[in-house]
């Protein structure tokens, strides 16, 4: 073949689409099924909760995927190219999608809390003021002292967290040095577990390992990207595991704990289970994910968010297993009707103002046509009287005459 026929070739070979991120959506199912199995377990058998808080945390395990999951693909969202936007057009357009993929439900989940609470079905871990239920509606209401309507918010508000930090670093071009703002948030979580308890004189705060695995599931996107090699990949994920166990025995370890807290066992097996986890999805992204699992994924914040109001609605009944059964259909039903009458449409809706946004600024970026001049006219230049015909004289002199 010669080298024409080679470029010939390859200029008209179809590139390849994108492909979707499919094992998100089985990791996302794992996890959500690893909390519900936490939250309906230790509600109808007693010694599944014993068990869990002893050995195991299966919810924690699954929130820490979670965490994962975002810090994976969040640097692809907020990177993602598009013709005619600029850095702040794709700041603005992240932040529009994310709004409206998280808020609608959520302020849902919040009227329904409200109004079982108000019922006296549904009572918050925490006594809660009007204005403390008015607070909730910001999400990150934990992080100002605001207790969570729903125990399940805090997560939510980890995810703002973590999405206004990355932004802020996509403004200053520094988003893109995950293996370094990884390094670093597992040395912050070493420093917190060394110096908390003598300097602050309190237990160090586990949130922080929270963020640093979301920094970690980054450095996995630059790892599948093809940015950065395994090897770097390797070291990020051993200095989070490793500092993050050093936090938690100095949180869990380091003082008395009520009883119905944690154990230092369950939590370390948690985190430790997530990373594996993890580890085995992205290992296996090129196998097909069954249907069922990734259906899960798909609506897996609707199951997240409706479970505990359907385990506060729904009472329980004579057996235990009954009962269990009973509340995950219920969730499962109800979760599929909020993503199709919820949260779907408002990500359509979302996208839809995202592409009215985008247009003016795309349409202004195109080349406008140049209209080549109009030819000048030639001038019709004439010598002098045009000669008659012979017999045209002859009769103009008959007229005149």
């Amino acid at each position: 073949m010669t080298a024409r026929a080679r470029c010939e070739g390859s200029s008209t070979r179809s590139p390849r689409p994108a492909s979707r991120l499919q094992f998100l959506d089985g990791l996302r199912g794992v996890a959500v099924t690893l909390v519900l199995v936490q939250h309906v377990g230790e509600r109808a058998f007693p010694a599944v909760a014993e068990l869990t808080h002893s050995s195991l945390l299966l919810g924690q395990l699954g929130v820490m995927v979670f965490f994962l999951c975002s810090g994976f693909i969040i640097p692809a969202s907020l990177e993602r190219e598009r013709p005619g936007e600029g850095r702040g057009r794709r700041f603005a357009s992240f932040w529009r999608g994310r709004f409206f993929r998280l808020f609608p439900l959520y302020w849902l989940s919040l009227a329904v809390a409200g109004w079982l609470a108000y019922r006296g079905t549904y009572s918050p871990a925490a006594p809660m003021s009007g204005g403390d239920w008015l607070a909730n509606g910001v999400m990150f209401q934990m992080l100002v002292g605001v207790p969570n309507a729903l125990v399940a918010y805090w997560t939510l508000a980890f995810e703002l967290l973590f999405y206004a930090g990355l932004s802020v670093l996509f403004v200053l071009g520094l988003n893109r040095r995950s293996v370094e703002l990884s390094l670093a948030a597992s040395a912050v979580c070493l420093a917190l577990a060394l110096g908390a308890g003598p300097l602050l004189g309190a237990a160090p705060p586990t949130g922080a390992f929270c963020l640093a695995t979301m920094l970690t599931g980054t450095v996995f996107h630059r790892w599948h990207s093809g940015e950065i090699g395994l090897s770097r990949l390797v070291l990020c994920v051993v200095a989070a595991l490793g500092s993050g166990t050093a936090l938690l025995a100095a949180a869990t370890l380091g003082a008395p704990q009520p009883p119905e807290a944690p154990q230092f066992l369950a939590m370390l097996t948690a985190w430790l289970g997530a990373y594996a986890v993890f580890c085995a999805g992205v290992a296996l992204r090129h196998r097909r994910v069954p249907a069922a699992l990734s259906r899960l994924g798909t609506i897996s914040y609707s199951v997240y968010l409706m479970q505990a109001l359907v385990l506060a609605a729904v009472p329980a009944l004579s057996s235990a297993v009954g009962s269990a059964v009973v509340w995950v259909g219920a969730t499962l039903v109800v979760s599929e009707l909020t993503y199709r009458f919820v949260e779907r449409p408002a990500i359509a809706l979302g996208r839809r103002r995202d592409t009215v946004a985008v247009r003016p600024a795309a349409a202004a970026q195109l080349p406008v046509p140049v209209r080549p001049p109009a030819p000048a006219p030639v001038p019709v230049r004439i010598a002098g009287p045009v000669p008659l015909p012979r017999d045209a004289a002859v009769a103009r002199r008959a007229l005149s005459a």
